[in-house]
């Protein structure tokens, strides 16, 4: 090669590609589309991220047997469908408010895709959210535990809604009373293995047993007749029930059966709390300004 070719002449030719099609998607852009995306969700995200808690307590802790089995299949079948509303809302704007079933004539009835599958997902959860966290493989506090607890509430939220009427407008003593109800079924349903299976102090499970049954059959009569109930009476009811949740408490979780952080030891605690919130509210009521 002749020593006296320049620079210019010995570079190598450069070869100038020819893009198709639009340009490329900027980092903006980008960034654009996925928050769209995840705004998607706003209704149903804690759903998604409780069914992730539980998918990766499931495979972190996985046995193989049916009952885990079971509770991969609630995790992967909530996620999946709320990956699959998400991405669809996403695509076709509006796709969560389409009417399936029109109104009445009277105004009432009529759902949309969001509540039919809210609603099937709740009721997915509930039966999951039992058998996971009563029976196997998650009964006491765990990833998995809390994953199945909170994918109920955060189904219950999405179909019901806590900011509707259904709740929010109640009365604060009536909400301690839907606490104290709701408690109490699930200290009667948490009672029953600790009787069946003999564990350890067992005869308190008869005992959280009774009183449950017996707070069942006084919020049952409270919240139905919650107006016209006098307040001297529905105070003493409240101090009658506190004790009563007291003693539900202590004897179930210092004596037994439910010494280990699990869905009796707190459905005992929290009914107890929610029956001191509403000898509070009741004696705040009889006070004087």
């Amino acid at each position: 090669m002749p020593d006296d070719l320049s620079d210019e002449e010995t570079e190598a030719p450069r070869v100038h590609r020819i893009q198709n099609g639009p340009p490329q998607t900027s980092t903006s852009e980008l960034a654009a589309g996925i928050s769209r995306w995840m705004d998607a969700s706003n209704s149903f995200l804690y759903v998604e991220l409780s069914s992730l808690v539980l998918l990766f307590a499931c495979v972190a802790d996985w046995y193989g047997t049916v009952w885990h089995k079971y509770a991969l299949s609630v995790a992967c079948v909530s996620l999946l469908t709320c990956l699959i509303l998400q991405t669809t809302e996403f695509l076709i704007p509006g796709f969560l408010q389409w009417v399936i079933v029109e109104k009445r004539d009277d105004g009432s009835g009529g759902h949309t895709v969001q509540k039919i599958c809210s609603v099937s997902m709740l009721l997915w959860w509930v039966f999951g959210t039992g058998i996971i966290t009563f029976h196997a493989p998650f009964v006491v506090t765990s990833n998995g535990w809390f994953g199945a607890w909170g994918g109920l509430i955060a189904t219950i939220k999405w179909s019901i809604g806590l900011k509707n009427s259904l709740y929010n407008d109640k009365p604060e003593g009536l909400k301690q009373l839907i606490h104290i109800a709701i408690c109490s079924v699930i200290l009667v349903f948490a009672s029953i293995p600790p009787l069946i299976q003999k564990w350890e102090h067992y005869g308190g499970a008869g005992f959280a047993i009774a009183g449950a049954a017996i707070t069942i059959v006084a919020c049952a009569y409270l919240i139905t007749m919650y107006g016209d109930v006098p307040r001297e009476m529905m105070k003493i009811t409240a101090v009658i029930m506190f004790v009563l949740w007291a003693c539900v408490a202590g004897v179930c979780t210092f004596h037994g059966p439910f010494l280990i952080t699990n869905n009796g030891f707190f459905a005992s605690w929290l009914g107890c709390l929610s029956a001191l919130n509403l000898v509070v509210m009741e004696m705040k009521e009889q006070m004087p300004m």
